[in-house]
C-alpha cells in the first residue's frame, strides 16, 4: 500500500479533538470521499468534516475525543492511500506525433519529431534534421497548419529565423 502525502494538520479546532487541517487543492475533490486518513503511518478514521474553502478543512477523528489527544497530531502531514486518489491522466496533446516528419511552409523538410517536451508555457517538439542537429520547435495551433496521421506528418508556418538560430 503506498500512501501520498496530501496535506497537514494545522492546529487543534476546540475542545472536543477536532482538527484544523490544510488538503493541497488538487486532493481536495478526492479528500471529499475519503472515509480514513493516515498520520505517523497509522489510520484513522473520519467521522466528521467541515469544508470550509479550497483547501481547508475541520474534522474529527474516531477516538480522536479531547484537545489533548488532538495536539500530539498538530504539524504532522497526512497521508491518503494511493488507492483513494483519483488517477490524473495527464494530458499530452501532441504526444502521437513522435515520429512524424515535419514540413514547413517556407523551409521545406525540417526533421523527424524525436520527442516531445512539455515546458511550462509551451510544448515543444525535439526534431532531429537531417544532419543529425537537434531543433526545437514551438508546438501550438498557430505554427501547425495540419497534422496528417496517415502519411505521419506535420505541416508548419514557422516565423522567420526561428530556424535560423539553432
Amino acid at each position: 500500500m503506498e500512501l501520498i502525502q496530501i496535506g497537514k494538520v494545522l492546529k487543534t479546532h476546540g475542545f472536543k479533538g477536532q482538527l484544523k487541517i490544510f488538503i493541497d487543492e488538487f486532493y481536495m475533490d478526492d479528500f471529499e470521499d475519503m472515509k480514513a486518513i493516515f498520520i505517523n503511518g497509522l489510520p484513522y478514521f473520519i467521522t466528521g468534516k467541515d469544508i470550509n474553502s479550497h483547501e481547508n478543512a475541520i474534522i474529527s477523528l474516531e477516538e480522536m475525543d479531547t484537545r489533548e489527544k488532538a495536539q500530539r497530531l498538530a504539524g504532522k502531514p497526512i497521508f491518503a492511500k494511493e488507492d483513494d486518489l483519483s488517477e490524473i491522466l495527464e494530458e499530452d496533446p501532441y504526444g502521437e506525433l513522435v515520429g512524424y516528419r515535419m514540413h514547413d511552409k517556407h523551409f521545406g523538410d525540417i526533421g523527424i519529431i524525436d520527442n516531445i517536451m512539455e515546458m511550462p508555457q509551451q510544448f515543444l517538439a525535439s526534431v532531429i534534421r537531417e544532419d543529425g542537429k537537434e531543433v526545437l520547435i514551438p508546438l501550438n495551433d498557430v505554427f501547425i497548419t495540419a497534422i496528417h496521421p496517415a502519411e505521419k506528418r506535420v505541416e508548419t508556418e514557422l516565423p522567420e529565423g526561428l530556424l535560423e538560430i539553432f
